[in-house]
């Protein structure tokens, strides 16, 4: 909870930063809870609850443009052109190679024909295509073998997928 006070009573441990360093600051925050109590009502009960899991709406994943059923085109490490729509990945770090957006536009398209059927939930549906690409390599992504395709991992794919406005999930 950036800058909130008002959960102190129930934190097991507080981080403040400090100049952008990390500071555990829990004793100081219970001293504060114990003088200023909060008349909060008990929330939630004992667990979190089951979070239901989404599905992909195939349909809403749609790479083609004009005539072309497929057309994928990166700009740099941090842009996806995918059909007419764009995938910014400027704020995903962890890709720094052009060919890990081939490989993760080519994944999308690839887990939308084989994976996103109605029943597997997103995350199946996801490490299912990633068991493909550790099994048979990244060339069965594509019927053409380029050799621009590098690897990536499972977030990265994940963090695309959810970043393509398009996107639509229904809860199984």
């Amino acid at each position: 909870m950036g800058g909130s006070g008002d959960y102190f009573d129930v934190a097991d441990t507080v981080i403040a930063l400090d100049e952008y360093r990390p500071k555990n600051v829990t004793q100081q925050a219970q001293a504060i809870a114990k003088n200023d109590q909060t008349e909060r009502q008990a929330e939630g009960g004992t667990e979190f609850g089951r979070l239901p899991p989404r599905v992909v709406i195939a349909e809403s994943i749609d790479p083609s443009q004009g005539k072309r059923s497929v057309n994928l085109k990166v700009r740099a490490t941090d842009h996806i052109r995918f059909g007419t729509h764009d995938i910014d990945l400027s704020a995903v770090e962890q890709l720094v190679e052009t060919g890990q957006l081939k490989a993760i536009a080519a994944a999308i398209v690839y887990a939308q024909q084989y994976y996103f059927d109605g029943q597997r939930s997103l995350p199946a549906a996801l490490e299912a295509a990633m068991t493909d690409i550790a099994t048979y390599g990244l060339d069965c992504l594509s019927d053409r073998r380029t050799g621009e395709f590098v690897g990536f991992r499972l977030l990265e794919l994940a963090a695309a997928l959810n970043r393509l406005r398009t996107l639509s999930v229904t809860q199984r």
